[in-house]
């Protein structure tokens, strides 16, 4: 680990690692808590090997298609949240900007920038 970025992805490895080792580790506390440990558990796999044998391999060909896919649809979300961001950054610097350098009133400036009497009062001038 000789550069800063070595460290902070072998920390977030490391802190991954340890997230799901807990997870694991709460599950299986609880399971050991019960009554019937891991009888539900059981249960429920079974379940799930029974599913995927009626419903055959149409189905576990589209779960196995979207599994395969799934990297590839984080690849597209990390490369597309950065690109979001600026795009977003940008809208709003946009918009201030164009909110400072326009040439115009509004009441709301107005209000703010005290100025508001002396556009009644222009205004009144003219509808004379």
């Amino acid at each position: 680990m000789h550069t800063l970025f070595d460290f902070i992805s072998s920390a977030n490895g490391i802190q991954y690692a340890l997230a799901l080792l807990f997870m694991m580790g709460f599950v299986i506390f609880c399971e050991i808590l019960k009554p019937r440990p891991f009888e539900g558990l059981l249960r429920s796999a079974a379940e799930d090997i029974g599913f995927i044998r009626t419903e055959g391999k149409v189905k576990i060909f589209g779960v196995l298609k979207a599994t395969i896919l799934a990297p590839f649809y984080v690849l597209f979300y990390v490369a597309a949240v950065p690109l979001l961001f600026i795009h977003g950054i940008a809208g709003l610097f946009g918009r201030i900007i164009v909110a400072t350098t326009s040439i115009g009133w509004s009441p709301a400036r107005a209000y703010f920038t005290s100025r508001r009497k002396a556009k009644k009062a222009s205004v009144q001038r003219t509808l004379e």
